[in-house]
């Protein structure tokens, strides 16, 4: 099936596969998907290959049922935790006009760098240069002392890759392209403005939250913070006493900020004849999520101060299933963060939930979108084909 896309996205509390086609426009459509939490996860266990293993056969399970076909081939996506993000600088010093071979030498400076192993160049994507310390469109032709190129280099763990690769090939699933999660979101859902005059891309899951910032049209700081929604929760059982489930469905009620003023008669809990659920305090339980929402978003915001580009966010756009359906969060958010917020919503049926945000954006990644490095991310694939050209059955 020549038009078939799947995508895989290995979360940190679940394992989300999509399944789809393009139409004659090269538009995808959802066909099938599968949204597994790992079960049982405590610590790292989420990252074993025996966790990811089962957590894939049931989210492939779930994808090939609910789209009648299976699918040979995917993209497959890093999550935040095993990527990271190199601000790099390419410089020349020319004794003469600046000519396009001096170009692709420059860039070549800006995309090379010595990484320790196991973690591996897998995008690059170019910002501006300098002439003598001024900023230029391009110097071609130009006669300068000092050229520069930035470049932000996007990074990958190996091993991490080599294991998911390892389970899917197994599994007769061939790897056509490995994404790194932060970087397809970014592209997929920020537009050209936007990452041009400064925006903060905020991923919070269930145990961890992705934070990505770009300015001047590249990506210039990844971040990844272990907390996210789940902490949440958990805060709420250790106050009001309730299971964790009980705290999911009292969480969805809550409404934050001013928010909560102005839908005052919205924020009675619900009546569903759970003595664990009606015995808690609304306004003790608002407080809960207030506070540690607050939290969250403050120490994104630090982050992003210690980085020295606070001053460059200008607008943030909120995704994850961890706060981002919480009524009231645009309001609050925007206070913390001192910007207009707007959540990444898929805009695709069936997929149209800012929980699945980053499977949304694997799979209707193009080339194009996937970075300026297409040559390193096949040099990539080829290296983990050929060490597991034998399949490992699990």
């Amino acid at each position: 099936m020549n038009n078939a896309i799947m995508a895989i996205d290995p979360g940190t509390t679940k394992m989300a596969v999509w399944i789809g086609r393009r139409d004659r426009d090269g538009s995808p459509e959802l066909s099938g998907l599968g949204n597994v939490r790992y079960a049982g996860v405590s610590g790292d266990g989420w990252r074993s290959g025996g966790m990811m293993s089962r957590a894939l056969d049931d989210a492939l399970g779930q994808a090939w049922n609910m789209a009648g076909f299976r699918v040979d081939h995917c993209t497959l996506g890093i999550p935040n935790e095993f990527c990271g993000l190199i601000r790099n600088t390419g410089e020349m010093t020319p004794d003469h006009p600046m000519s396009g071979q001096d170009i692709e030498e420059l860039r070549g400076k800006a995309a090379s760098y010595s990484l320790p192993s196991p973690w591996k160049i897998s995008d690059v994507l170019y910002g501006g240069f300098r002439a003598d310390g001024s900023r230029v469109g391009s110097p071609l032709g130009m006669e300068k002392k000092r050229i520069l190129l930035e470049a932000s280099l996007i990074c990958i763990n190996n091993d991490f890759v080599e294991q998911l690769t390892q389970i899917l090939t197994s599994r007769k699933i061939k790897v056509e392209r490995i994404l790194s999660v932060p970087l397809i979101c970014g592209e997929t859902f920020l537009t050209r403005e936007e990452k041009q005059k400064g925006t903060v891309w905020i991923d919070v899951g269930g145990h961890s939250t992705d934070v990505v910032v770009y300015w001047k049209g590249i990506p210039v700081f990844f971040d990844w913070i272990p907390v996210g929604g789940e902490n949440i929760t958990q805060d709420i059982v250790a106050g009001t006493g309730v299971t964790s489930v009980q705290a999911e469905e009292l969480k969805r009620h809550c409404i934050l900020g001013l928010a909560r003023e102005e839908e005052a008669a919205a924020k009675e809990l619900p009546e569903n004849g759970d003595p664990g659920i009606t015995d808690a305090s609304p306004a003790f339980l608002q407080e809960i999520v207030e506070a540690r929402v607050r939290e969250l978003l403050e120490i994104v915001k630090d982050r992003i101060r210690a980085e020295g580009l606070l001053a460059c966010c200008h607008s943030v756009v909120l995704a994850g299933g961890g706060i981002s359906l919480l009524r009231g969060i645009r309001g609050l958010a925007s206070e913390i963060l001192a910007a207009p917020i707007r959540l990444g919503v898929p805009d695709m049926i069936g997929l149209s939930s800012p929980t699945l945000s980053a499977v949304y954006a694997l799979g209707c990644s193009t080339p194009d979108k996937a970075g300026g490095a297409s040559k390193t991310i096949r040099t990539l694939i080829r290296k983990i084909k050929n060490r597991f050209s034998n399949f490992i059955t699990f």
